[in-house]
């Protein structure tokens, strides 16, 4: 066995299922995490039994985007799931301070969504959804959600705290009620959110939890349309998922799949992206009336940030590099990089030589030089 992971309640191995020739990973729970040290056998027998209960309602779950889960056993005082092993990267590992391409966003989006419907046609809730539960295969790049049942398990058992991840909790789960359906749809928003701005929409990974309850049960976002400028059924949508009423959301997460298909179908009428090592032929041509109502929303979302936040403001280097990526993925590759060039200047002048933000502008400007085939525009130091 392979160990590959830890976390708070528990830890996770790669091991070869000999009987049926397939790799599975085997998710072991820290019991004394859940129950003490020191269980009594009446009380350690209840977890048992809920263990299995649990791991057998969501295995029932079937969908090509949730990650199956094959058995379950106890080893020793330890129980464990075996399941389906995804070779790939969380979708944590892809996010950071700077958004996903739109087209990305709504591939991955509507798979968490579909793999949503499927549990919750199973009334099988998952209650924690977050980037770091979604898994990106390596092979095809579809996603897999993990650990479906063990939020609830651990609610009814661990008797310190409820599972959930604060940054993205919705505000019935904050208030420690059991929630429904619409609570993941409303962690769902919330992973979108960051997905389209590269923030999530209440404080970050350092803010305290009392805090970022209260955010999401009394505050508003700064909706994501005005960051990056992404179409605005998206942006009604995101709002949509994070209303603080479960009622207001979405009825369930097939209705979220449909809108998802909407803008996917919208983004269609712009064309596909390129990827980075295919730059288009004609690197001065942009194409499309789509593009060009994206590209002046983009520049007039940066001028919009600049006045109400300055030119140094983080929000505003984002809209910045949302607008180079938008520009060269229009066809004007020596554009990206200029504008990639000139922010990575920028961002040298106000937080010194060598900071993280201008050596992300700088890798997005070898990037469109790169698509572009040609020396581009360079940064002398």
């Amino acid at each position: 066995m392979e160990h590959v992971g830890s976390g708070g309640f528990g830890h996770v191995w790669r091991a070869r299922d000999s009987v049926l020739a397939r790799e599975v990973a085997l998710k072991f729970l820290a019991l004394d995490r859940l129950v003490g040290r020191r269980p009594n056998p009446e009380r350690l027998a209840v977890v048992r039994d809920r263990f299995a209960r649990e791991s057998l309602i969501a295995a029932k779950v079937d969908s090509a985007f949730v990650a199956r889960i094959y058995d379950c056993d106890i080893d020793g005082d330890e129980p464990f799931l075996v399941m389906e092993y995804v070779d790939g990267r969380p979708l944590s590992d892809y996010l950071g301070s700077r958004p996903l391409p739109l087209a990305r966003t709504c591939r991955w989006s509507g798979q968490i969504a579909q793999g949503l419907a499927a549990a919750h046609d199973r009334s099988v809730v998952h209650r924690d959804i977050k980037p770091v539960n979604v898994l990106v295969r390596e092979a095809d790049s579809d996603v897999r959600i993990v650990d479906f049942g063990l939020s609830r398990f651990i609610d009814a058992t661990e008797t310190h705290s409820q599972a959930g991840t604060p940054l993205y909790m919705s505000p019935e789960r904050c208030r420690a009620e059991p929630g429904d359906e619409r609570s993941d749809l409303y962690s769902l928003g919330c992973v979108m959110y960051e997905m389209v701005t590269g923030w999530p929409p209440f404080g970050d990974e350092h803010a305290e939890a009392f805090a970022l309850a209260r955010a999401h049960e009394e505050q508003l976002p700064m909706r994501p349309g005005q960051a990056v400028g992404v179409p605005a059924p998206l942006d009604d949508l995101i709002m949509a998922l994070l209303a603080k009423e479960p009622r207001q959301r979405p009825d369930n997460a097939r209705v979220v799949v449909r809108a998802i298909a909407e803008v996917e179908r919208l983004l269609g009428d712009i064309g596909p992206e390129p990827s980075l090592e295919e730059g288009p032929a004609d690197g001065a041509h942009r194409a499309g009336t789509g593009f060009a109502d994206r590209l002046s929303a983009a520049e007039l979302n940066v001028r919009h940030l600049t006045t109400q936040h300055g030119r140094d403001h983080h929000l505003v280097i984002t809209a910045r590099m949302e607008l180079a990526d938008l520009t060269g993925r229009s066809g004007d590759t020596r554009g990206a990089a200029d504008l990639y060039d000139r922010i990575g200047r920028d961002c040298d002048d106000w937080y010194g030589p060598g900071n993280s933000l201008a050596l992300d502008a700088f890798e997005g400007m070898a990037r469109w030089v790169v698509a572009r085939g040609t020396t581009g525009s360079q940064h002398t130091s």
